[in-house]
C-alpha cells in the first residue's frame, strides 16, 4: 500500500514541476510577459503553485479511492483506520517539505527579491493550507467544495489569529491608543522576529483542534456518504475548538514581547517610564501617575527642563513634535509638530527662552549636491509658544549634508546660531546663521568645534585653536598644543542650554590602547585662564562624561560585565562607585544616563540612583 501512495504522489510531483517549469516559458515566448527574464517570472510563479500544491496534497488523501470507488476495499485492507492514514499522508507530508526546501534553496539564491509574498506569510500559509486541507480531505467528495472550504478556513484562521495577537497585547500592557492590526503587513513585509515566535506556536496550537478532530473521526470512517463523517467530525469541533482558542491566547499572552521600558530621573527626582503600546508613567515615589496619547516606543531623553516643565522631542518616520511634560499635573501638550512632509532631527538647543533646530523635507534631497535644499531654521519662543522659520541661504550650505546647531550668541542685539556639518571629508565646516537667513562661512575644523562665553574652540593638527570675534571677524587668539588629540567640551549628553556658562576650564577626552591591548579612555582638562592642557586619568571602555554641577565619568567596559562610575575631585579622577553583575551587551540590560542620577534596568528589575552621592531612590509600584 506504501508503493501504491509513493507512486501515486510522484507522479502529482512530475505533473506539478512539469506545469510550473513550461508556464514561465510559454508566457516568456508568447511575450504575454516581455523583458523579463526566465527565473523572475519562474519563482513567484512557483511560490504560488505550492500554495495550491500544498492545498492538493492534502486535500487528495482520499480522492483517488473516491474516484475509482475503493474506498470500500482501502478499508477492509489488514491496517487500522490510523494505519491506513498514516501510509497515506507520510508521502504527502514528505513531499510537502520537500518543495518548501526546494523553495529555501531557490529563496537563497536570487528569488528573495522576487517573492510574490513575503517569507513569513509564505510559510505561514504554506503549511497552514496542507494541514487544514488535510483536516477536511474526509469530508466531501467535491474537489471544489473541498478547495473553498479550505481557503475560508484559512481566512478565518488568519482573522482569529490577529484577534488573538491583538487581545493579548491588550490584555499584557494598557494600551492608551487605538491599536489596530494592518493584515497587508503580513502579506508584503518581514515581520518582527518576537512576532514570529509567538506567531507559529500559537498558530499551531490553533490547528491542533482541527487535526484532533480530524484524528478521532477518523477512527470510525466507513463507506457511508461523507455527512456522517462530517456530523461526527463538527459534534467533536465546537468544544475542542474553544480550547484552543484559549490555549492559543494564553500561549501568545505568555510569549509575546511588547518591548522594553526607558527611563529618566528628572532633577526633582521623579522617573518617566515609556512603555511601547502603554504610553507614559511618572513615578513620583508614593504614586503612579499615567499620560494618554500614543507615544510608540518613545524614549525619553529630554533635552531641557525648568522648574516643574520637562521638554523632549519626539521624531520618527510619521511625525516630528516638541511636548512639554508638566510634573505637577501630569499632562502632555504639544508644543510644536512638524507638518507631516517635514521632520526634525533630534538636535535641540536652548538660547535664552528660544528653543532652536533644523527642519527638512522629507522627500527632498539633492543627491547630486548632497544637501536638503528645503531646509529652516524653525525658532520656538517658550513661554508664548510662537514658531518663527527662517529660510535659510542654501548657495554657502550645498554639499553639506548633517548640519547641526552647536552655539549662540548676539551681536549688536541680533542674534546668530554656531552651524557646523557631518563632512564627506576629514575637516568640518563651521558657519554662522542669522536670524534673517543669511548664512557666513567663518572657517573649518578638524573635530567637533566648540562655543563658549564669546570664545569659539577649533581644532588643526596637533592644536587646539581659541579664537574670539574681532571687527566681525573671528580670529585665532591662542594656539594650545594639544599633541595627545583631547577633545573639549562641558558635556557630552547635555549640553542643550546656550547661553554663556561661568566656568574656567572644559573637559576632554580621547580614546586609547590600553596595555593589555583593550580600547580605553584618557581624560583631561582644558584650563581657560592659563590655556594649558593637563592629563587627569585613564579608564578602560568608553566613557560617557557630563556636567550636572560635578564631573562624572562612566565606563562601559566590554569585557567585565559591570559598570564603573568616576569623579573628579582635588584634581584627581578617583573611582566612585561599581554597579557589578551588569552585562549590559544583554538587551534586556540597559544602563540610562540623566542629569540627576543613573537608572539601571535589569530585565524588569529597575533601580535608580540619584546624584550627588548614588544613593538609591525607591519608588512603589516600579
Amino acid at each position: 500500500m506504501l508503493k501504491k501512495e509513493i507512486s501515486d504522489v510522484l507522479k502529482q510531483i512530475a505533473i506539478f514541476t512539469a506545469l510550473v517549469l513550461i508556464l514561465p516559458a510559454f508566457l516568456i515566448i508568447t511575450t504575454i510577459i516581455s523583458n523579463a527574464s526566465y527565473f523572475s517570472v519562474f519563482f513567484p510563479l512557483f511560490q504560488v503553485g505550492l500554495l495550491f500544491g500544498a492545498f492538493f496534497m492534502g486535500a487528495s488523501l482520499f480522492s483517488v479511492e473516491r474516484g475509482q470507488r475503493g474506498m470500500e476495499y482501502m478499508l477492509s485492507l489488514p491496517y487500522s483506520r490510523y494505519q491506513v492514514v498514516g501510509i497515506k499522508i507520510l508521502p504527502r507530508l514528505a513531499a510537502v517539505l520537500l518543495f518548501y526546501v526546494v523553495f529555501l534553496i531557490l529563496y537563497t539564491s536570487g528569488g528573495e527579491d522576487l517573492v510574490a509574498l513575503s517569507f513569513f506569510s509564505f510559510t505561514f500559509i504554506y503549511f497552514s493550507l496542507f494541514l487544514i486541507s488535510l483536516s477536511f480531505s474526509a469530508s466531501s467528495e467535491n474537489f471544489i467544495v473541498l478547495f473553498v472550504s479550505s481557503v475560508f478556513s484559512l481566512f478565518i484562521y488568519l482573522n482569529l489569529l490577529a484577534l488573538i495577537f491583538w487581545l493579548a497585547v491588550k490584555a499584557k500592557v494598557d494600551i492608551h491608543f487605538d491599536y489596530i492590526i494592518d493584515l497587508r503587513d503580513f502579506f508584503t513585509t518581514e515581520w518582527n522576529p518576537e512576532i514570529i515566535v509567538w506567531a507559529y506556536f500559537s498558530a499551531f496550537v490553533l490547528l491542533l483542534p482541527l487535526l484532533v478532530c480530524f484524528g478521532l473521526s477518523i477512527k470510525k470512517l466507513d463507506i457511508r456518504p461523507a455527512r456522517v463523517y462530517n456530523k461526527r467530525f463538527f459534534k467533536l469541533l465546537a468544544p475542542i475548538f474553544l480550547g484552543g482558542l484559549i490555549l492559543s491566547f494564553l500561549f501568545a499572552h505568555w510569549s509575546i514581547i511588547t518591548g522594553y521600558s526607558y527611563f529618566y530621573l528628572t532633577e526633582n527626582h521623579k522617573l518617566i517610564e515609556s512603555t511601547p503600546y502603554s504610553g507614559i508613567k511618572i513615578y513620583d515615589g508614593s504614586k503612579v501617575h499615567k499620560i494618554k496619547g500614543d507615544f510608540g516606543s518613545w524614549w525619553p531623553r529630554p533635552f531641557y527642563e525648568e522648574n516643574e516643565y520637562v521638554y523632549d522631542r519626539i521624531s520618527d518616520q510619521i511625525s516630528s513634535k516638541i511636548v512639554r511634560i508638566n510634573m505637577s499635573d501630569y499632562t502632555v501638550e504639544v508644543l510644536y509638530e512638524a507638518p507631516p512632509e517635514k521632520y526634525f532631527r533630534w538636535s535641540m538647543w536652548i538660547h535664552e527662552q528660544t528653543f532652536a533646530f533644523l527642519e527638512y523635507n522629507r522627500n527632498i534631497f539633492d543627491k547630486d549636491k548632497k544637501f536638503f535644499p528645503d531646509k529652516k531654521l524653525v525658532l520656538l519662543d517658550e513661554p508664548s509658544s510662537s514658531v518663527t522659520k527662517i529660510s535659510l541661504d542654501d548657495k554657502p550650505l550645498k554639499n553639506h549634508y548633517n548640519l547641526t546647531i552647536f552655539g549662540a550668541d548676539r551681536t549688536d542685539g541680533q542674534r546668530f546660531w554656531w552651524l557646523t556639518t557631518w563632512p564627506y571629508k576629514e575637516e568640518r565646516n563651521i558657519f554662522k546663521l542669522w536670524e534673517d537667513g543669511k548664512v557666513e562661512h567663518i572657517g573649518k575644523t578638524q573635530k567637533w568645534p566648540f562655543y563658549i562665553n564669546g570664545m569659539l574652540l577649533t581644532y588643526s593638527g596637533d592644536e587646539v585653536i581659541i579664537n574670539q570675534e574681532k571687527e566681525g571677524k573671528y580670529a585665532p587668539i591662542r594656539r594650545i598644543p594639544n599633541p595627545e588629540g583631547y577633545h573639549f567640551g562641558l558635556s557630552y549628553y547635555f549640553r542643550t542650554k546656550l547661553d554663556d556658562i561661568p566656568t574656567n576650564e572644559l573637559y576632554g577626552t580621547k580614546r586609547i590602547t590600553l596595555e593589555d591591548q583593550r580600547i580605553g579612555t584618557s581624560f583631561a582638562i582644558l584650563d581657560l585662564e592659563n590655556f594649558k592642557i593637563e592629563g587627569i586619568g585613564k579608564a578602560k571602555g568608553r566613557m560617557d562624561y557630563y556636567y550636572p554641577g560635578d564631573l562624572y565619568f562612566i565606563e562601559h567596559d566590554p569585557v567585565e560585565p559591570e559598570i564603573r562610575i568616576y569623579k573628579y575631585t582635588d584634581g584627581q579622577v578617583r573611582l566612585f562607585k561599581t554597579f557589578e553583575d551588569f552585562d549590559y551587551r544583554k538587551p534586556e540590560n540597559r544602563p540610562f544616563w540623566c542629569r540627576s542620577g543613573i537608572v539601571l534596568r535589569r530585565g524588569k528589575k529597575v533601580k535608580v540612583y540619584a546624584y550627588p552621592d548614588l544613593k538609591e531612590i525607591k519608588f512603589k509600584k516600579l
